[in-house]
């Protein structure tokens, strides 16, 4: 998940990719308390719920929920209680993608009506007797990365799409399987009853659908064994890769936090598309995707998808890519002094001292020493630029990273940030030049979303974590939304916290005068991202039960500035902190956006407590 910033798509290296060595050998087995908690159900698995509304009047929905896959998982290294002296090797692989179907025939979830899923964090498939923690597939996990693929169909029709119904039935190396008998499996009270498939392959990008994707649950890794916060959610609508439908997210159970996503209409956002892609377009000729079916389905792909070969789109040519290539390849041969085209070569530039860190430190690098480093051509370098990716073909994920880039690291970060800001002037022009698809989702002439990620970096709020128990799906339109706003973006609220100091906090509230949240003592923090800016108590109560609190006044961004001063300060609202010992506190509390990073991070500071009462 965002990954804030940093977007899940085909063209990346997931989760598996930053794997520990390969399955030792030998079969190590799970204790007897951890058996129990697989076998007994009085432990109570913890339990989210996923709502899903359908707010078109004449579309059927069918939602597909899909987990991911990885080599090791840590949200069952969490339940399971493994010490962190033996992750290495009882990883709880999960390899394949299991997979529900949402009223997959006939209705789906009909127009003006919705569902609700109970989704367990995990579902067993092997009797505890026979459980491997070096095998895959002994659980489902539910919880830990995921993904809902909307189909739709009109409602007129009263049956679902040919794509759906070819995966639902026929699909090549999806199969059934039963969990064990006391399992606590997924439920939904206005659902068919669900089967459970198990596939190794994931859905495609050309299927007439909208990807979300959602994480439940947080991890502590600093416990040992990892500590989950089952209270907590990540999610998206994943707009980076291509557009089909509005969809909006929130958390379940927390309305301060506003949507993710956008609250269309179908019929609106499908004009949107076509108006894009019309003959007397500017973008006529842009591709579409061909689905299974070999129908080409109104779904349009981002230039991540366009410039990364994606098999599944219309034939060549496509002219408005085309006039793309032709600008930067002007820019780039010619010394043209446009600042559109002095920030493609500033932009260029980052990258070639990317590829020339990773061809020059290949063999140093967690790379495949089998192979030789990628050769470089002006289509990877629109490629990589177009995705803001390193590059590290054949390498972990997590090598020769652009903000790893020499001369653009982290002593160097305002430069980094610099020419992130350069990209970003060239993905928002209103003329499209640069990428007319962020022009697609964000221009007030197409679909006009402000509240999502248009590229892999986009600094709109397209990505959210928050505390909840769950998720809020709305495909065309609003209702359903306990928080009808737009979310706003994260603020990470950090207090001074130490277990040794003798006065401290014990607990802490949101958007409530009474604290009722404990102080976790390896995160003395929380984010917020609230719309009711200004009218949000942030409170709090130390170990001599004394109150305290504040409210932010303004959302960000704030002064580029990590210390107290008057402007970081202004932010803060400390007129509810009357004695000396809250108020000499809150008056040196400031707020702070941190632009030399990744991305555009916001912070709150309040200090720790006097080390005595009245000091």
């Amino acid at each position: 998940m965002k990954s804030m910033g940093k977007k899940k798509s085909w063209l990346r290296k997931g989760l598996a990719a930053l794997v520990l060595p390969a399955l030792m050998l030998g079969l190590p087995q799970i204790s007897d308390a951890q058996s129990k908690k697989g076998a007994d159900k009085d432990d109570k698995i913890p339990m989210m719920k996923i709502k899903i509304f359908n707010n078109s009047s004449t579309y059927n929905i069918y939602p597909v929920l899909s987990t991911g896959t990885s080599s090791f998982d840590p949200w069952l290294q969490s339940v399971f209680e493994v010490p962190k002296s033996e992750l290495k090797e009882k990883k709880f692989p999960k390899l394949n993608q299991f997979r529900i179907y949402i009223n997959p025939t006939g209705d789906g979830i009909p127009p003006n009506e919705s569902v609700t899923i109970k989704l367990p964090l995990y579902t067993q498939l092997v009797p505890t007797n026979k459980i491997d923690p070096t095998q895959t597939d002994q659980y489902i996990d539910w919880w830990g990365g995921a993904r809902i693929e909307i189909f739709d169909a009109p409602a007129a029709d009263g049956k679902p799409s040919d794509a759906l119904t070819a995966n639902y039935k026929d699909r090549d190396g999806q199969e059934v399987v039963k969990p064990i008998d006391t399992a606590e499996v997924p439920t939904c009270k206005r659902c068919q009853p669900f089967t459970i498939f198990k596939d190794p392959n994931g859905l495609k990008h050309n299927e007439p659908s909208q990807l979300t994707e959602y994480t439940l649950g947080a991890l502590n890794l600093n416990k040992d064994p990892i500590e989950l916060n089952d209270h907590n959610v990540d999610f998206d609508v994943s707009y980076v890769d291509d557009a089909y439908l509005p969809v909006a997210m929130e958390p379940f159970k927390n309305d301060q936090v506003g949507y993710v996503g956008m609250v269309n209409s179908i019929e609106d956002f499908r004009a949107a598309l076509e108006k894009f892609t019309d003959t007397n377009s500017p973008y006529a000729g842009w591709p579409l995707y061909v689905d299974n079916q070999d129908e080409k389905i109104l779904k349009i792909p981002s230039t991540l998808h366009i410039f990364g070969g994606d098999p599944d789109l219309t034939p060549m040519p496509w002219p408005p890519v085309q006039q793309l290539i032709d600008d930067w390849d002007d820019c780039v041969a010619n010394a043209n002094d446009s600042k559109f085209c002095k920030d493609i070569r500033a932009v260029r530039e980052m990258f070639m001292e990317n590829y020339k860190n990773y061809k020059k430190n290949y063999k140093n690098m967690n790379c495949n020493q089998d192979k030789e480093p990628v050769k470089l051509d002006e289509a990877l370098m629109r490629q990589h630029v177009q995705g803001w990716g390193p590059f590290n073909e054949h390498c972990g994920a997590n090598q020769n990273l652009l903000e790893q880039t020499p001369g653009y690291e982290k002593a160097n970060s305002k430069k980094y940030q610099k020419i992130k800001d350069r990209f970003d002037d060239l993905q928002y022009l209103k003329s499209g030049k640069f990428n007319p698809y962020a022009l697609l989702i964000h221009g007030e002439d197409y679909i006009g979303a402000p509240n999502v990620y248009a590229y892999s970096v986009d600094d709109a709020v397209g990505n959210m974590q928050a505390d909840g128990k769950g998720l809020i799906i709305a495909v065309g339109g609003p209702k359903g939304l306990p928080n009808p706003e737009p979310a706003t973006p994260p603020i990470h609220v950090s207090f001074g916290y130490s277990e040794t100091d003798p006065v401290r906090f014990k607990k802490y509230g949101i958007c409530t005068d009474t604290p009722n949240k404990k102080v976790d003592p390896d995160f003395a923090s929380f984010d917020i991202s609230i719309t009711s800016i200004g009218k949000c108590t942030l409170s709090f109560i130390d170990n001599l039960d004394r109150e305290y609190s504040f409210e932010i006044k303004s959302q960000p961004p704030y002064p580029n500035k990590n210390r107290l001063t008057p402007d970081t300060h202004e932010p803060i609202d400390c007129r509810a902190n009357k004695e000396s010992y809250n108020k000499t506190w809150c008056d040196n509390i400031f707020a702070y956006t941190l632009e030399d990073s990744k991305t555009r991070d916001n912070y709150v500071i309040a200090p720790s407590l006097p080390p005595e009462p009245g000091r």
